[in-house]
């Protein structure tokens, strides 16, 4: 239903561009009517498309639904990087990797300063 809704706003788009100025043939003339009555049969034709192949639209479904999902983690790793300047890939837990015996080395300086 996604796709559809695509191609559907990105067709009316196309529709309200304005045609080559330096064409010297004349663009064809297609009425509102006739526009409405065919993307009324497209959207009848797509409407039964998963009717006679349930095999192509459970495949199409999962493919782009995992499309969806790179896209929404892109995007939020993107923001992330843009908000806050952190690796893209990385998470919090993987920026402080440090323990508490790591933080308290057991070398100490020289007790009298000057010396070594």
């Amino acid at each position: 239903m996604f796709l559809i809704r695509i191609v559907f706003w990105l067709s009316i788009v196309v529709i309200l561009l304005p045609g080559d100025p330096q064409s010297d043939t004349p663009p064809p003339r297609v009425t509102v009517f006739e526009t409405l009555s065919s993307f009324r049969a497209i959207a009848a034709d797509f409407s039964g498309f998963c009717d006679r192949n349930p095999d192509v639209c459970v495949t199409g479904g999962t493919a782009l639904k995992a499309f969806a999902e790179k896209a929404q983690n892109g995007a939020r790793a993107l923001f992330r990087y843009l908000d806050e300047g952190v690796d893209p890939v990385g998470t919090e837990d993987d920026q402080d990797t440090l323990t508490d015996r790591d933080r308290s080395p057991t070398w100490q300086g020289p007790e009298h300063p000057g010396t070594v």
